[in-house]
């Protein structure tokens, strides 16, 4: 028996039209057989807000329309239904993208009752990410037949082909720039501390700057310290709910001050510029005592060291003029013994505690008073392990070849 089957197949668009206009036409061909959709035409018409009577009300509103860069605008959305409706809908608030404009749900929801509506309201806050004339369209609200509160989904949204779509004013907002090429805006307080204000040498001091308050925060740039004879680490800047915050650790060779931080910034309350600043902070750095080599005293053969206070008469001038060549012939004769014997004492004690040090902060207490400039290097990888949590490999061997060749 002969059976004839058939197939259904379709096809969804969604699309957002920005003007009237007609889709065309579409031919297919089905079995041989020409087959030809209608035309649609659409029309396009402006939003058209809201007005007192209606059965829906959409409002927005601000705070002011005018403000500075870096400041925020408060933003109210009032819906309102009408109590005698007798449908049950669910509502969907579709917040616009406009650009430049931040929007901030602050999730404070009020519901009120008045003699002819139920109304909620919603806020937000508004931050321009530049300045210039900004436009926000109409705020859109889609009602559908489907939630059994009629409030319960403004927030959530849901969505439905039996739809109502509500729409509110406009507003247009004006960003103006901050005076004196200034970035921050609001209103902050400032401080800088130490962990500790007197420290040995070869190790750091933990500075933390905080910046509290209200305002664009997150636009205050890292802070940068310049020490004479002081190395600095810095951290990222970190920004939360309670502030800015960044951390530095200092390690100085000698008594430094951390100098005065300043933070320029547009004041919120008196619309003025103001300078926050810290104050200077004195750290002393008590030197590590290095190994002190013993020197020979040469003496005269009776074991006397001579006195050249001791008067000298005419008569003897000459034997003391023999005496003193004779002395100049051994003492040259002794340093040229010296240049060919080992290290000295001082250099040998301190290769054997380079040796038998534990730890890169026992090496760098050891090197650090030796002022030597070969060894910058070797101390700037020390102090990167011991602060900023580095693993540099020290060669002990090259830092004893570096001592022995710059013995004099």
């Amino acid at each position: 028996m002969n059976t004839k089957r058939m197939v259904q197949s379709s096809k969804s668009y969604t699309f957002k039209p920005l003007k009237s206009l007609q889709i065309p036409a579409y031919t297919l061909i089905v079995d041989g057989v020409k087959q030809t959709t209608k035309p649609i035409k659409i029309t396009y018409k402006k939003p058209t807000k809201t007005k007192a009577g209606d059965d829906y009300i959409l409002e927005a509103k601000v705070d002011k329309t005018t403000f500075f860069l870096g400041d925020t605008v408060n933003l109210t959305i009032t819906f309102k239904a009408k109590k005698s409706l007798s449908a049950i809908n669910q509502v969907e608030l579709s917040m616009p993208n406009v650009k430049d404009l931040l929007f901030i749900n602050n999730k404070k929801v009020t519901h009120i009752a008045d003699e002819n509506y139920n109304v909620q309201t919603l806020s937000y806050q508004i931050k321009a990410n530049n300045f210039g004339t900004i436009r926000i369209p109409s705020l859109v609200v889609t009602i559908s037949n489907q939630s059994r509160d009629a409030f319960g989904n403004f927030l959530y949204g849901g969505w439905n082909a039996q739809q109502k779509k509500i729409f509110s004013n406009a507003l247009t907002l004006t960003v103006k720039p901050l005076p004196d090429d200034l970035r921050v805006f609001g209103d902050f307080t400032m401080k800088a501390t130490v962990d500790k204000q007197k420290v040995k040498q070869g190790d750091a001091v933990n500075l933390t700057v905080r910046i509290a308050g209200k305002g664009n925060i997150g636009d205050i740039e890292a802070l940068k310290i310049d020490i004479n004879n002081a190395t600095i680490y810095s951290d990222d800047v970190v920004t939360s709910d309670q502030g800015w915050q960044q951390k530095f650790a200092i390690v100085g060779g000698k008594n430094f001050v951390i100098p005065s931080l300043k933070l320029d910034y547009f004041d919120k309350k008196t619309q003025t510029k103001k300078t926050l600043s810290t104050q200077p902070i004195n750290i002393q750095v008590d030197k590590v005592t290095p190994i002190i080599a013993t020197t020979e005293t040469i003496t005269t053969p009776d074991n006397k060291t001579p006195d050249n206070k001791t008067p000298v008469n005419n008569k003897l001038k000459y034997y003391y003029l023999l005496f003193g060549l004779i002395i100049g012939a051994l003492i040259s004769f002794l340093g040229i013994r010296l240049n060919s014997k080992p290290a000295p004492e001082k250099n040998q004690d301190l290769i054997k505690q380079i040796k038998s040090s534990k730890g890169d902060k026992a090496l760098f207490d050891l090197l650090l008073p030796l002022n030597l400039n070969e060894l910058d290097p070797i101390l700037q990888q020390l102090e990167a392990n011991l602060y900023k949590g580095e693993t540099h490999k020290i060669n002990k061997k090259a830092i004893i070849t570096l001592i022995q060749s710059s013995e004099p």
